[in-house]
C-alpha cells in the first residue's frame, strides 16, 4: 500500500497495539512468579488486563487490509508466509541461543527467569538450545512465548483464500451468520469450568466439538472485514460506544483473572488462569471491539505525523520479532531506580520500542534487501 492510499488510523491503531503488546510482556514477570510486594501482583493483574486486545486488534487489521484476497492462492502464499516464516524461525533461533549464551558469559543460571518468565525449566545447555532449534517449524516454549502469534497468523494467510471465494460477493448474510457462531464458540473456555470439559462432542478421542470449525481467530478476520467499512453514526457516539465496550469487557477480564490468580499460580494452573485473558473470549472481544471503533474515528491530515505512523506500521513486525529480547535487561537497569511499578512499566515500553524501531530502522537502510527476511 503507497503512502497516498494509507488508512492512516489503522497505523494508529497499529502503534497502539504493538506498545500493548510491549506492555504486557513487560509485567509478565509479575504475573508469572512470586513477588515480594503484593502490589506488583496487583499491577501484573491490572496492567496486563488492560492490554488483552493486541493481538485481536491485530488480527482485525489484517482481516480489513488483506480481505478479499485478490488473487491466487498461490500467489498470495508465496508472497504472505515466507515473511513471516523465515523471520520466525530466525528470531526463535535467537532467542533459544540467549540461555546458552548467559552461560558462557558466566551469569547465574537465576537471570533466565527474568529475562523469560514463562520458561519454568531454565537450561544453559548447547544441546538444549540446538533442541530447542530443531523444534522451530513444530512448536515454541518459554523462551519464544510471543512467536505463538506467528504460526496463528500462518494459519490465518492460509485461510483467507478459501474465505475470499464468499467474502468477495458480498453475500453479508453468510458472513454475519459465520460471525453469531463464532460467538458462540467464545462461551467455550467458561462453559468448559462450569458444565463439563467434555462440550458438544469434545472427549478424549476427539477434540472437534460443535463450535470448533467456527473457533479461533478467523471471526477476528471478519469482524475487521465487516467493520472496516464504517458506518453512518456520528464520531461522538461512536467513540463513546467504544469506551463502554472496552471498559466493560475489561471489568470482566480483570475481575476474573485477578480472582484466580490469587488463587493459583501459572505452574499450578496455566490453562484456569487464561480463561478470561483468552484472546476469543466474549469480554476480551468487548475490549477490541471497543477500540477499534473508537479508534477508526481518529483522524490525521499533517503529513509529517502521517509520515512517521507509516515508518512505525512498517517497522511494527520488526519490533514484535525483537522485543522480547529486551524487556528483561530493560527491567533489570530500571529495578534499582526504585520507581513505581506503573512508571516502571510504561519506561519499559517506551524504552524497549525505541530500541526496536531503530534497530528494525537500522535494518531496512543498511540492508535493504535482505531485511524482508530479517523483520518481515
Amino acid at each position: 500500500m503507497n503512502n497516498n492510499s494509507r488508512i492512516v488510523w489503522v497505523d494508529v491503531l497499529r502503534l497502539m497495539a504493538m506498545l500493548m503488546v510491549i506492555a504486557g510482556h513487560s509485567v509478565d514477570i509479575y504475573n508469572a512468579t512470586p513477588q515480594d510486594d503484593p502490589m506488583n501482583g496487583f499491577w501484573g493483574a491490572f496492567i496486563g488486563s488492560l492490554m488483552r486486545p493486541s493481538v485481536p486488534l491485530f488480527a482485525m487489521m489484517t482481516g480489513l487490509l488483506l480481505l478479499p484476497v485478490r488473487m491466487p492462492a498461490s500467489e498470495f502464499y508465496r508472497r504472505r508466509i515466507p515473511r513471516v516464516l523465515i523471520p520466525m524461525l530466525f528470531w526463535s533461533a535467537v532467542y533459544y541461543l540467549i540461555p546458552w549464551f548467559t552461560g558462557v558469559i558466566g551469569l547465574d543460571k537465576s537471570v533466565i527467569s527474568t529475562l523469560f518468565p514463562f520458561e519454568f525449566s531454565p537450561s544453559q545447555e548447547w544441546g538444549d538450545a540446538v533442541h530447542n532449534i530443531a523444534m522451530i517449524p513444530f512448536t515454541f516454549n518459554g523462551y519464544t512465548t510471543h512467536m505463538w502469534y506467528l504460526y496463528m497468523l500462518i494459519g490465518l494467510y492460509l485461510i483467507m483464500p478459501f474465505f475470499s471465494a464468499w467474502v468477495e460477493h458480498n453475500d453479508r448474510t453468510l458472513v454475519r451468520t459465520y460471525i453469531i457462531m463464532w460467538c458462540c464458540s467464545l462461551l467455550l473456555p467458561y462453559l468448559s469450568q462450569i458444565i463439563s470439559p467434555n462440550l458438544f462432542g469434545v472427549c478424549a478421542w476427539n477434540q472437534f466439538g460443535t463450535f470448533y470449525y467456527f473457533a479461533g481467530f478467523t471471526g477476528y478476520l471478519l469482524l475487521g472485514y465487516l467493520l472496516g467499512k464504517g458506518n453512518p453514526l456520528p464520531s461522538r457516539k461512536i467513540i463513546a460506544m467504544g469506551a463502554m465496550l472496552y471498559f466493560a469487557g475489561y471489568i470482566i477480564t480483570y475481575t476474573g483473572f485477578a480472582t484466580l490468580i490469587a488463587q493459583y499460580s501459572y505452574e499450578e494452573a496455566p490453562d484456569l488462569l487464561e480463561m478470561f485473558w483468552q484472546f476469543c473470549s466474549p469480554n476480551v472481544v468487548l475490549m477490541a471491539l471497543g477500540m477499534f471503533l473508537a479508534v477508526q474515528r481518529i483522524k490525521i491530515s499533517s503529513p509529517r505525523t502521517q509520515k512517521v505512523l507509516a515508518n512505525i506500521t512498517k517497522c511494527s513486525f520488526g519490533a514484535y520479532l525483537m522485543h522480547y529480547i529486551f524487556l528483561g535487561p530493560v527491567i533489570i537497569l530500571l529495578q534499582p531506580l526504585g520507581l513505581p511499578t506503573p512508571l516502571c512499566v510504561i519506561a519499559t515500553v517506551l524504552i524497549v520500542f525505541a530500541i526496536c524501531w531503530a534497530l528494525t530502522s537500522a535494518i531496512y537502510k543498511i540492508m535493504p534487501r535482505a531485511a524482508r527476511y530479517i523483520v518481515g
